[in-house]
């Protein structure tokens, strides 16, 4: 199975956090401690054009950064969500709570 990565790209009030790889119960903690903190004090657009895998704790990932914006008056959105990833967002109702995107900016609100 594919590692985790991902990059960082700062601009004034927004976190854009590319990620590439897979999103596994050994990767998803690396990459909510990294996340969660984001939220304090921007809104992040997870552009997920490279993700390969997702399993049940990469959800928990998506979730901590919905309660996370939640709490700090910010907002997380999966950007160019993988076909695989929306059906499960459908099926689970996340796609309901997390705004999604196929632009790497702000969704259209």
């Amino acid at each position: 199975m594919n590692e985790l990565s991902w990059t960082l790209e700062r601009t004034p009030g927004r976190v854009v956090v590319s990620v590439a790889g897979a999103l596994t119960v050994s990767t998803a903690p690396k990459l909510q401690d990294a996340l969660v903190p984001l939220l304090a004090d921007a809104d992040v657009t997870l552009d997920l054009t490279e993700l390969a895998f997702v399993d049940s704790s990469g959800l928990t990932v998506f979730i901590a950064a919905y309660k996370a914006g939640v709490r700090h008056g910010t907002t997380a959105t999966l950007s160019h969500v993988p076909d695989f990833l929306a059906r499960v967002l459908r099926v689970t109702g996340l796609g309901t709570l997390l705004p999604t995107s196929d632009e790497v900016g702000p969704p259209a609100r």
